[in-house]
């Protein structure tokens, strides 16, 4: 299995769960920790068809992955895990990332907010685009378009949330909800919101992705789209070792789990009541 980190805690659950399946299946699961997403890792993909390994599974591939690209060309047995490249030419395991954008901007647009921010992942991730792109639709169904300095492009991390957070308070007219790319991100603006002493959700919404342990958390209590984590690693492991026996046709497969709101305290109705912006100089 192959991941470019592990400082998104999205992930170790992830992985648990393919260890689990794929030792019931009876193999051994090596974990690579790298960024191959990048055309001059051609000696390490090699590297990885002439060892003794089965199959890899991907769960960072970026919309082009080479090392995809490669290791497909080569007829060797891969499965995206979370992600996907969008050139259906190999088997897919992924949250539909399109409902989950949609139904986290539709809880915002009930609770009477109009002026909606996105703190997003990368944009050549299909997890990114898709959530933006079904966010976009449901603003689009009732008139309403995200203003373009409402939207940041980033990285999937805590970081993120709290820089992007900073960055969407300090404009003219801030958005009075947020909806972010993954928990992590929405933990980070979370934790900007608490330093610029903005009330959450009196001041401003946050929603996530993901539905991480941490979300759940009294502490923090995080309105979220809950991923089946679960599923898709056990589904991931049993799409990889079906090619891996030579017992799959050649279409490749492409699994569009489900995703569902889990409502908790960072969302509440829209307020009139301005952010606290002379605070900014806090952080």
């Amino acid at each position: 299995m192959v991941v470019a980190a592990l400082h998104n805690s999205f992930y170790p659950f992830l992985i648990d769960r393919i260890h689990d399946e794929l030792d019931a299946l009876g193999f051994d699961m090596i974990l690579i920790i790298d960024d191959l997403s990048n055309a001059g890792n051609s000696r390490k993909i090699q590297g990885l068809i002439d060892t003794s390994l089965d199959g890899v599974i991907f769960a960072t591939a970026v919309i082009q992955s080479p090392a995809v690209e490669q290791l497909i060309a080569r007829e060797f047995p891969t499965v995206l895990a979370i992600r996907s490249n969008k050139a259906n030419n190999v088997d897919v395991v992924e949250s539909d990332n399109l409902a989950a954008g949609a139904e986290a901007v539709r809880h915002l647009l009930d609770l009477g907010h109009e002026r909606i921010g996105f703190i997003l992942g990368p944009r050549e991730t299909s997890t990114s685009i898709d959530r933006f792109a079904g966010g976009c639709r449901e603003l689009e169904a009732v008139g309403l378009a995200p203003a373009p300095d409402h939207v940041i492009w980033g990285s999937y991390s805590h970081d993120g949330g709290y820089s992007g957070l900073v960055r969407l308070m300090n404009l003219a007219q801030p958005p009075g909800a947020i909806f972010c790319g993954n928990d992590v991100i929405a933990i980070g603006a979370l934790e900007a919101c608490q330093k610029l002493g903005i009330d959450v959700p009196g001041n401003l919404s946050i929603i996530g992705v993901d539905d991480i342990p941490m979300a759940s958390w009294s502490m923090v209590s995080l309105t979220t789209i809950r991923q089946p984590i679960g599923e898709i690693g056990a589904l991931s492991a049993r799409r990889l070792v079906t090619r891996i026996e030579g017992r799959a046709d050649q279409i490749p497969t492409h699994d569009i789990l489900p995703t569902s709101i889990v409502r908790r305290r960072t969302t509440g109705p829209a307020s009139s009541k301005p952010v606290p912006l002379s605070r900014l100089d806090r952080v």
